[in-house]
């Protein structure tokens, strides 16, 4: 085409401004929807990480009031009033309730009224915290506790009042049949609850609506035109069917709506957004979106009629002087420097950069290559000084052998076998070598501690020959020493057990001590002897199933358990 560089430069710009401003409307668009698809996923998520919030705040209420129900003295008051033979035993019995109440630490919880109902349906409540209105419905509470034979059961939906109530029938524990004793009811401010939680579930400034439903009648509000609603139609479909979210419409606005279901409670969680104020400054972007474009087309075609000229000359003189490199010419230079230092300009430099480099560069790579042969030599000396280690360690063990000394030379030849397997270059090792590694660490070990340390080993014969990553149990062996000690009697006692699971491998360390807690993997302290880094080894080697847990003893002490799968000889693994 016999046209000017600066017209077909031009001409250039604008079918390709047309071009990608036409697909960057359709991304646009795109994105829009991906937009709302990834707020819908996110809004749905929040909800349901809030609804668990909330579920943890009732189960930790749970947890108190089952303390109290199974609590002796109010066991034993609760029976004695439910006798009722002597009247100032009862009277006795009754004020023990009051006290034993008075002493649980209900302030930490969103409580409004905590109260325990007898036998014979009399109340007692904690403190002065009365709830004038409870006792209408302490028969209905109790009828409703019964059902769930000392299990315990959530309500809410009393009119016109945000409450939820915990219910739970007080059985005697001392006697096989469980006789009832009495009820148990906490009654809850939801609004404390919910705002005890912090953020709402969805981003701040969004105006959302937040109400949470028990069999589809409202039993919590924050906008009081709900209180009295049943839950839509759709959404209770969407309840059934699983579907997390929907756009709805109601009196001529759209919401989005995001529901959870509850699994302590069995309530629906629901979380109404406006769909005007979530999506308003995606549909303002839009439209700043076409005005760019635009601005961007006028633009780019007005530079290219000034700026053809000054890019056509230096990329001419820029091909010659390359040329002159593909020939080899690596020496070539500029005697002049660039006039304009454009991005033209930029580029001549660089390469004339560029060529004054490359001998320099090939005489570097030389000599680097000959630093990478000296550090490969210096490498394999580095690798005597183990067996010369070892040599020496061994030439101690015969001379305390020589002289006498047994358990010098226990202790030196433990060592040196420790020794060998922390310098091996194999990732996998038989469980029977990883526990003579821990028994040859335990031998070291009990020459200090003497007669403070005990250990078991009861490993089955069936699982000595699977394979399992090298160095895993003697750091689990040695943070069991450190944290496992008795503080009563200063000994350590550490058992060490296997067992198999189909295609899993579970081995316990368990130790006496004062215990750990049992959350250590999930906090980001830096302290202990690498359990969490064995940890996180054996997830990146097997997979989120496997790896290390903290589990309690029975009694008392720490348990770790370490879990992965079962391999053996011939099987997938490394060597």
């Amino acid at each position: 085409m016999n046209i000017r560089i600066r017209h077909k430069l031009v001409l250039f710009i604008l079918i390709g401004v047309l071009l990608t401003s036409s697909i960057s409307l359709l991304y646009v668009q795109k994105t829009h929807k991906l937009y709302e698809q990834l707020v819908y996923e996110q809004t749905s998520e929040k909800l349901y990480l809030y609804a668990e919030r909330i579920e943890d705040k009732l189960a930790a209420i749970d947890r108190m009031t089952q303390a109290i129900a199974s609590d002796a003295d109010i066991q034993q008051g609760l029976e004695k009033i439910k006798q009722g033979t002597n009247s100032s035993e009862t009277y006795y019995a009754i004020k023990a309730i009051e006290e034993k109440l008075l002493s649980y630490r209900i302030f930490n919880y969103p409580i409004r009224s905590v109260a325990i109902i007898d036998f014979w349906g009399n109340d007692y409540w904690l403190g002065t915290t009365k709830d004038a209105a409870a006792p209408a419905y302490i028969k209905q509470f109790i009828d409703m506790a019964a059902q769930k034979e000392g299990g315990s059961l959530w309500k809410g939906g009393e009119p016109d009042s945000k409450i939820f109530t915990s219910l739970r029938e007080i059985r005697g524990v001392k006697s096989m049949d469980f006789p009832r004793l009495g009820t148990f009811v906490v009654r809850v401010n939801a609004d404390d609850l919910i705002n005890s939680i912090g953020s709402n579930p969805s981003s701040a400034g969004f105006n959302n609506t937040l109400l949470i439903y028990e069999n589809h009648e409202p039993i919590y509000w924050n906008d009081e035109q709900w209180k009295q609603k049943r839950m839509p139609s759709s959404l209770i479909q969407n309840e059934r069917s699983g579907e997390q979210y929907e756009m709805l419409t109601l009196k001529k606005h759209k919401y989005l709506t995001t529901l959870s279901t509850m699994s302590f409670t069995g309530w629906t969680l629901v979380n109404l957004v406006p769909y005007e104020t979530l999506f308003q400054k995606a549909i303002l972007m839009k439209k700043i979106l076409l005005l760019l474009y635009a601005f961007i087309l006028v633009s780019l075609v007005w530079i290219g009629f000034i700026f053809a000229r000054s890019i056509t000359r230096p990329i001419e003189k820029l091909a010659n002087r390359m040329s002159k490199v593909e020939q080899g010419d690596f020496a070539t230079y500029r005697e002049l420097p660039a006039k304009n230092m454009d991005e033209i300009g930029w580029l001549t430099s660089s390469f004339d950069k560029m060529t004054a480099s490359l001998d320099r560069l090939i005489k570097d790579n030389y000599i680097k290559q000959l630093h990478i042969k000296e550090s490969q030599y210096e490498a394999l000396k580095a690798k005597l000084n183990p067996h010369f280690l070892y040599n020496t360690l061994d030439s101690i063990n015969w001379l305390a052998r020589r002289n006498g000394q047994d358990r010098i030379s226990s202790m030196v030849k433990a060592l040196g076998d420790m020794l060998r397997s922390t310098t091996s270059k194999k990732e996998m090792v038989t469980l029977q070598e990883e526990i003579q590694h821990v028994s040859n660490y335990l031998l070291i070990q009990k020459y200090r501690f003497e007669e403070r340390l005990h250990c078991e080993i009861n490993i089955p014969d069936e699982l000595t020959n699977c394979y399992i990553p090298t160095m895993i149990l003697q750091p689990i062996v040695e943070n069991a020493m450190k944290y496992g000690i008795d503080d009563r009697t200063g000994t350590c006692h550490i058992t060490i057990n296997s067992e198999r699971f189909g295609d899993q491998l579970d081995i316990w360390i368990a130790d006496q001590g004062p215990g750990m807690d049992t959350h250590y993997l999930d906090q980001d302290s830096g302290d202990g002897i690498g359990l969490r880094s064995i940890h996180e080894r054996l997830q990146l080697l097997y997979g989120e199933p496997y790896g290390i847990a903290i589990l309690e003893g029975i009694d008392q002490g720490t348990v770790i358990r370490v879990r992965i799968p079962v391999l053996l000889k011939g099987e997938d693994h490394h060597d």
